[in-house]
């Protein structure tokens, strides 16, 4: 793995490794019926780029880009949502790097409010996004902004 720079995940999580990209398919067929990425993806992902599991709670993918990060995916299975689970992984994310960019459905009012606790603001739209024709909102954290 060639990440830009070695992050030891929150407490319970790990890092993903090639024996994992069972799990994380399984994962992300549970938490993204609609939308699931394929084991293929997911073991280039992980060739390159780090992903944190817990295997009670779920996965999470992400790109390493040094100073930034840029959150792809957080899936929580549905059993575990609403415990703060994805709160405290995505904000022990926004801890370790200064600037986390992530893009959302604009009409995934959980997800977005998710975001805007933690400190995550609007910055941008990118119309039509996905294959439903529904817009992506683009977010960003700035460490000085601070967060919870």
């Amino acid at each position: 793995m060639s990440f830009g720079k070695k992050i030891i995940p929150p407490a319970g999580w790990r890092i993903a490794d090639s024996k994992d990209v069972t799990f994380l398919s399984e994962s992300e067929r549970i938490c993204f019926p609609d939308s699931f990425w394929t084991p293929m993806g997911i073991s280039e992902h992980i060739s390159l780029h780090p992903a944190w599991i817990r295997e009670e709670t779920g996965h999470l993918l992400f790109l390493d880009l040094g100073e930034e990060a840029e959150l792809l995916r957080i899936g929580i299975f549905p059993k575990k949502r609403g415990f703060g689970e994805a709160k405290r992984a995505l904000s022990y994310l926004c801890s370790v790097y200064p600037r986390v960019f992530l893009e959302v459905g604009a009409s995934n009012l959980v997800a977005k409010g998710l975001y805007a606790s933690l400190g995550f603001r609007e910055i941008g739209r990118r119309k039509d996004y996905y294959s439903s024709g529904e817009d992506a909102i683009l977010m960003e954290n700035r460490l000085t902004e601070g967060h919870s």
